[in-house]
């Protein structure tokens, strides 16, 4: 075989490869345009919202509220590892209701956001 004809497969090969890689980007890349982002109601599904799958010990430290306001909140008397439970979890342990647990959670973390909001305001009058 002749360097020409050797140059020509290896560009014909080039040629066939680069159509190939461009095709895959492009069917690729289609495929990424068709995902749909996650919104608040397509991943509160079912037991799958965030509430019921974080534990008390994580949520005060998270929110910087103490973990005896959180079970007082929940109206739930701790036992000795209770706050490494899931609140879905805490809920069957206790037989509280998700939705009222979720409820006053919501409630504690307003207010503490709420006061943490109005010390930051004195805070600059002061100043």
């Amino acid at each position: 075989m002749g360097k020409d004809v050797k140059t020509a497969l290896l560009s014909v090969l080039i040629i066939i490869t680069t159509f190939i890689i461009i095709r895959r980007f492009t069917v690729l890349h289609l495929e990424f345009k068709n995902i749909d982002l996650p919104t608040k109601a397509s991943r509160q599904i079912g037991d799958m919202s965030t509430h019921k799958w974080i534990t008390v010990k994580k949520m005060s430290k998270k929110y910087n509220i103490s973990e005896e306001r959180i079970f007082k909140t929940l109206e739930i008397v701790p036992q000795k590892g209770d706050e490494n439970l899931y609140i879905k979890d805490l809920g069957k342990k206790y037989n509280k209701p998700l939705k009222d647990m979720k409820d006053n959670l919501k409630k504690i973390i307003e207010n503490d956001k709420n006061i943490q909001g109005n010390r930051d305001i004195e805070g600059k009058k002061h100043e």
